[in-house]
């Protein structure tokens, strides 16, 4: 049993041991008052019924009474003498009056001597039944002639039955005429009104029982859905914090233990938050500080050689006819060499970029100017530009060389993401009285999701002759301008990046 709690989830544990606790003392509740009601109208039923016969058989005797006092002697006549026609109709009538009453369905009154003889019965009138014997064998006749009064209950078979049934009767001796007057029915049918309430106790408890328990069932149910409802929102919680979300934060209902573990919870993943982000800042300091270092370093050891190589390839192209088949190797040597100089710089501008120099700068302006130069760049063949920006922006203080080389390079990126044509919108607008957004939309090939969290990583790029620095240092220049940068892509529906930046603050 306690293996088979164990499988359960938590609703069906509490429905498993709640509802056997609720349930089981309504139906023993029940079952006594069920019982003690039964008992009791049993009895009442019993004497009520006992009651009866015995009427019938006080109304017997003093309709026999009545008989006797208006024809003392007359009837039944003495033996050897003739009765009288009148008291011969008057006993028939009493006779029939006796015979029609009825105590049941099918019990009756009768009378016998005390030799046996019947001498009012619906049947067998003037039969003598001294040996009559019930279906056990058991003379009951003769029982009833020796002890004259009282209750005699046997089984007896009618003709035409497959079993016997159990008769009550009721009997007393009237001592005018010798007689004992009977009154007799089938248990069954006594007991009828009795057993009809204890059906009816019986329905009423179980229909009580299934009441009640399915309301406690739906009871425990909603409590149970209340207390499993918060767990499994934490098991969701956890599961995503589990898979690096830190931002994901517990809802904290009520003052109970389940809220004071999601305030718990929520506490602890935002010093795991915090932990992380410290971690971050830390490794990306120390890649800075081995950028700054390598750069320093490697710099002048490498721009020395590739101006060196860069001048002998200018001279040799110069020399050489284009129709030369070597003229396509010395330009390959010099495109190359661009690239590895330019590598450097990026290094160089990633490890020391400079604090910037804050002005008012009218942002629209400066973006029309952008737009107008990188129009013309080879990575933006095909590409249409469209701006729409907002005519009253307020001049905004920062460094426009250094957002010169935002815009250029997200400009130049979103070429890159259109190698087939598209368009690229670029707007303006004032978010608040503090900042403004500049926006860049492409409809080009988009960013795959898992790529979007590391897309500002330095060296991390989606290009093949990318060096992965373009938007860390973007990035690192917007944070120096107190600005936020974001992207929202969607694979093959283009990109969205957003830059948010302060209109004034105090100077870095």
């Amino acid at each position: 049993m306690i293996r088979f709690l164990n499988k359960l989830k938590l609703r069906w544990k509490l429905l498993s041991l709640v509802l056997p606790l609720v349930i089981t003392p309504i139906i023993i509740v029940a079952a006594m008052i069920g019982y003690i009601a039964n008992h009791q109208a049993y009895l009442g039923v019993t004497q009520a019924s006992k009651n009866d016969l015995q009427h019938m058989v006080s109304f017997t005797k003093d309709l026999l009474d009545s008989h006797n006092r208006h024809f003392p002697g007359g009837i039944p006549r003495r033996a050897g003498s003739a009765p009288d026609e009148a008291d011969a109709r008057d006993f028939a009538a009493l006779k029939e009056k006796i015979k029609s009453k009825k105590v049941g369905d099918t019990g009756y009154i009768f009378c016998m001597d005390s030799t046996g003889t019947l001498t009012i019965h619906p049947d067998e009138e003037g039969v003598n039944v001294i040996d009559a014997r019930d279906s056990s064998g058991f003379p009951f006749i003769r029982e009833m002639c020796e002890k004259k009064n009282g209750w005699i209950r046997y089984p007896w078979k009618n003709i035409g039955s497959m079993t016997p049934r159990m008769k009550i009767v009721h009997y007393e001796y009237y001592q005018p005429w010798n007689w004992i007057v009977a009154v007799g029915s089938y248990e069954d049918e006594f007991y009828s009104e009795s057993n009809k309430i204890k059906e009816h106790i019986f329905f009423s408890m179980v229909l009580l029982i299934l009441v009640v328990g399915t309301a406690a069932t739906l009871l425990v149910f909603k409590a149970s859905t209340l207390i499993t409802r918060p767990i499994t929102h934490m098991i969701e919680v956890i599961r995503r914090v589990k898979r690096g979300n830190f931002e994901e934060k517990m809802t904290v209902n009520g003052q109970d233990e389940l809220a004071e573990m999601a305030g718990a919870f929520n506490r602890m993943t935002e010093m795991i938050r915090r932990n992380k982000e410290m971690e971050s800042s830390l490794a990306q300091q120390g890649k800075m500080a081995s950028l700054g270092v390598l750069s320093s370093g490697v710099a002048h050891e490498i721009n020395n050689p590739l101006g060196v190589i860069l001048g002998y390839a200018g001279y040799l192209e110069g020399k050489m006819p284009e129709d030369d088949p070597n003229y396509r190797y010395i330009h390959e040597i010099k495109r190359e060499s661009k690239r590895c100089k330019k590598i450097v710089q990026d290094l160089l501008s990633y490890a020391r970029t400079p604090r910037p120099s804050l002005e008012p700068v009218n942002l629209n302006q400066l973006l029309t100017q952008i737009v107008d130069f990188a129009a013309n760049h080879t990575d933006m063949r095909g590409v249409t530009i469209t701006t729409e920006f907002a005519p009253a922006l307020p001049q905004v203080m920062l460094d426009g060389d250094q957002m010169r080389q935002v815009a250029i390079n997200l400009i130049l990126n979103a070429g890159g993401a259109m190698s087939d044509g598209g368009v690229l919108a670029i707007r303006t607008e004032q978010l608040d009285a503090e900042h403004v957004q500049i926006a860049f939309s492409d409809n080009g090939c988009g960013i795959p999701p898992e790529c979007i969290e590391k897309i500002f990583e330095p060296f991390y790029t989606t290009k093949e002759r990318g060096t992965g620095l373009g938007l860390a240092i973007t990035r690192q220049i917007i944070e120096q301008h107190n600005g936020e940068i974001s992207i929202e892509s969607s694979p093959d529906a283009g990109t969205t990046v957003r830059v948010t930046l302060p209109i004034e603050h105090e100077e870095l």
